[in-house]
């Protein structure tokens, strides 16, 4: 299945919250999700930032992505069930590479 062009992706001012993932990322993270016309949020899962904040950033979110190797079982779980309680879409992501991130942001354009 082909990838749309992520110029081409518009996330039309939706808050995107990434949980998790390595630090690093995170910037180039947010300009991707700023440069498709979006807002990004980050949460570490739990390392530093209390578990209680992301129930805070979660209520707010439009969508949450995640990636599964990259933050712990307990902040999934927590993910998991917050997104169900508030109906807020998730996309578990199986690697932290920009096509998984590209595909995750697509799929949030076509729903």
């Amino acid at each position: 299945m082909p990838i749309t062009p992520p110029s081409a992706i518009d996330l039309s001012g939706r808050l995107i919250l990434y949980v998790g993932g390595r630090h690093q990322h995170v910037a180039h993270l947010r300009r991707m999700v700023e440069e498709r016309n979006g807002a990004f949020v980050h949460h570490d899962g739990g390392v530093e930032q209390s578990m209680a904040k992301l129930a805070n950033q979660l209520e707010r979110a439009d969508a949450v992505l995640f990636p599964v190797g990259c933050v712990s079982h307990q902040a999934q779980s927590k993910v998991k069930s917050l997104c169900r309680r508030f109906d807020t879409p998730f996309k578990p992501l199986r690697s932290t590479g920009i096509d998984a991130i590209t595909r995750a942001l697509e799929s949030l354009t076509t729903n």
